[in-house]
């Protein structure tokens, strides 16, 4: 038995956090990006690939901006995790669509994903942490995509139980 499953009696009773896993490069954002289309209902953040490039793409309003940095960029306004490299602000401008869909009157939040960068207090921390460590009190199902090699990390980061979570499919 892993570390979430043995920890303490769970604080989520009632409400589950859904899990959208599977394998680096296996299609979860794209299977996404056709779930929320013309979706009030449906909030957050998608990080799909669109000719090639990893973007950002705010689910209500349909922007996307380029997350991965290129030669152009600076250095310094460059994320770095194994061999990928992001835009900064970009991560900023996804945490600013994460706050404002926090307290919107929807029925799902996405964020995609949780992951490495999140782990370590980037990428679209801290409203990530908040939004998943305030899941009792949300109103809305929140859905976090997560590499299946990643789950028991998850579960241990945020202090979870195995039984917190229901993982989520369409």
């Amino acid at each position: 038995m892993s570390a979430p499953e043995q920890s303490e009696k769970s604080r989520y009773v009632g409400k589950k956090l859904l899990l959208y896993k599977g394998p680096v490069k296996s299609g979860k954002s794209s299977r996404l990006l056709s779930f929320v289309q013309n979706r009030k209902d449906i909030g957050g953040i998608l990080s799909p690939v669109f000719d090639g490039k990893k973007y950002l793409y705010d689910i209500q309003t349909g922007e996307k901006r380029l997350l991965e940095a290129d030669s152009n960029d600076s250095e310094i306004e460059i994320v770095k995790v194994g061999k990928y490299r992001f835009r900064e602000k970009i991560f900023k401008w996804g945490k600013e669509v994460l706050k404002k869909t926090y307290n919107q009157n929807i029925s799902i939040l996405i964020i995609d994903e949780v992951g490495p960068l999140e782990f370590a207090g980037e990428g679209l921390s801290p409203i990530a942490d908040e939004i998943i460590n305030n899941l009792p009190f949300n109103s809305y199902q929140t859905v976090v995509v997560v590499r299946e090699s990643l789950v028991d990390k998850f579960l241990e980061h945020y202090r979870m139980n195995i039984s917190d979570i229901d993982y989520f499919s369409f």
